[in-house]
């Protein structure tokens, strides 16, 4: 199974890691190459001094070194060196040469005003560098014109200088970066896996925390709205997401506990009844009397189960399905016809259409529909009121039918949002031996099943409306007059 955290800590640290090395190599590299560089430099600039000790003239070259300025050339405390020569042979060397068996500095051959560096074994022993230039004595200015008098402009003889020091410092500077380096590889992987995975378990917090709660959620011990709360931005939709789906998930089961204690309760009643009637029958073997009332009640109640089990079969069979829309049904006909069937006199038919409306649809389940609309307006409304059917074409361009009629008992707002639950009664006692609560159940999953939508609204104090929309495209025909 994949992990969030793993894989963020895995990658996160490799990415850090490569690109921290990355720059640690880099300056690795710019540091050996500066450090390096510097040293060179510093000795180009003291062959250069040494060079400026060398004068030329009309007596000759002559070489003004003191020894008591520069005592690196004369003791055995890392002892540095210096060999100079003049048309090819030696002019003068350091003291510090004359200090071990070999006395001279290797010579080699360069080009005038250029520069070479080699690295050697000094004459102690050590780990050296030499730097060699060749270039042309120099002149003092005030002698300039007399020496060129003199002597002509012939041209002059270069001089070869050498200069050589011990690299040890350098080398063990480079060590020690190039070590320090190596060091922070091995360290830098272990303090960034460190710091991504506390930064990374950090960040995930709320996750967990959230998750937690999750874990913690028993619909059966909830007694109060409880909503998950965050205030990570990231968080936001999921928790609301979470909210919503456990809203609804409580809903479904605080519904399908009602529905298990009405249906409970509907079928304890019938059974004891008739547990009841069986003791007594058995009780009094022949009696005329219990004979006369004892078969018709219990046609009566089994027949009442089997209704109740076969809405309940019903409702279970087109939840969640969808039927074939195959049929063009000419809606205000099929009211026309069951209301004619039912022989309900106080029934008004209202087609607020020019136009012969139908809609392609299942017959049985619309007509299932509108029945069981008449049925619930019939049983449930006001005596001698009248009950509105009216049907047309709403501002969809979808045709809809509207069964409106007055209530004979008080309906508020907590009683239509329970209308389209199974065996649900505004009569708590459930006094009625015919009605169950699964007319409008039936409804409801009917038109789910015909891809329509059903409602119910209180227009005014008296009067109640259950509205039905079928959206699926509608043929318009002129209605003939």
């Amino acid at each position: 199974m994949k992990s969030i955290r793993k894989t963020l800590t895995r990658r996160l640290s490799i990415i850090i890691s490569l690109l921290v090395i990355a720059v640690l190599l880099a300056a690795d590299i710019g540091v050996d190459s500066w450090v390096e560089k510097e040293f060179n430099q510093a000795m180009k600039a003291k062959v250069g001094m040494l060079q400026s000790l060398v004068n030329e003239d009309i007596e000759g070259v002559e070489f003004e070194f003191a020894g008591e300025y520069l005592p690196e050339f004369e003791g055995t405390s890392s002892p540095e060196y210096f060999q100079l020569w003049y048309k090819d042979s030696t002019f003068e060397k350091s003291d510090t040469l004359a200090l071990y068996t070999i006395n001279e500095l290797p010579f080699s051959s360069i080009g005038l005003e250029e520069y070479s560096f080699q690295d050697i074994t000094l004459p102690d022993g050590r780990n050296g560098r030499v730097i060699y230039t060749r270039y042309i004595p120099q002149i003092d200015s005030e002698d300039r014109a007399e020496f060129y008098r003199v002597m002509g402009n012939d041209t002059r003889p270069s001089m070869v200088i050498a200069y050589a020091t011990s690299t040890e410092l350098l080398n063990f500077t480079l060590w020690f970066i190039d070590g320090a380096f190596l060091l922070a590889l091995i360290i830098v992987p272990l303090v960034v896996r460190f710091a991504v995975r506390n930064t990374v378990s950090y960040a995930l917090a709320p996750l967990d925390t959230l998750n937690a709660k999750i874990k913690g959620l028993r619909f059966t011990t909830r007694k109060k709205h409880e909503a998950f709360q965050n205030d990570v931005e990231e968080l936001e939709p999921i928790t609301q997401s979470l909210n919503h789906f456990i809203e609804d998930n409580y809903s479904l089961y605080l519904r399908e506990k009602r529905l298990t204690s009405d249906i409970a309760h509907e079928l304890k009643t019938p059974v004891s009844e008739l547990i009841n009637m069986t003791e007594v029958a058995i009780k009094f073997p022949g009696e005329i009397r219990l004979e006369k009332d004892f078969k018709p009640r219990v046609l009566q109640i089994g027949t009442r189960m089997k209704n109740i089990i076969s809405g309940l079969m019903l409702i279970q069979k087109y939840s969640f399905k969808s039927l074939e829309l195959t049929d063009e049904i000419d809606i205000q006909k099929l009211v026309t016809q069951l209301i004619e069937i039912k022989e309900a006199r106080n029934v008004k038919v209202e087609v607020s259409s020019n136009f012969q409306l139908s809609v392609k649809s299942n017959r049985v389940a619309v007509e299932s529909i509108i029945s069981n609309l008449i049925d619930n307006a019939i049983e449930h409304g006001k005596t001698d009121t009248e009950i509105l059917v009216s049907c047309g074409v709403n501002c969809s361009s979808n045709v809809y039918l509207r069964v409106t009629n007055k209530v004979g008992a008080e309906v508020n707002e907590d009683d239509l949002k329970h209308m389209f639950e199974p065996l649900w009664q505004k009569d708590a006692s459930r006094t009625s031996e015919d009605n169950f609560g699964l007319g409008l159940s039936i409804v409801s999953a009917l038109c789910e099943a015909v891809d329509a939508e059903v409602s119910v609204t209180k227009t005014d104090e008296e009067y109640i409306s259950f509205l039905v929309t079928f959206k699926k495209e509608l043929n318009i025909t002129p209605r003939l007059l």
